[in-house]
């Protein structure tokens, strides 16, 4: 699903009101509606940071 790309300018002629149904608009609640390379990416941030800063369990 391609979602509009509100322009700057766009923006600017809404009230705030407007601006902030757009925004809400936007956000997406359940991840499998998220692009599936984003959620990749996500994962694999997610998956690095928590290598770098949990310390390893060791038996």
């Amino acid at each position: 699903m391609t979602r509009k790309v509100w322009t700057a300018a766009e923006l600017e002629a809404m009230d705030p009101a407007e601006v902030d149904a757009v925004f809400e608009e936007g956000i997406i609640w359940d991840p499998a509606e998220a692009p599936q390379e984003l959620l990749a990416r996500t994962r694999e941030r997610i998956v690095r940071r928590i290598e770098e800063t949990e310390p390893t369990q060791r038996s």
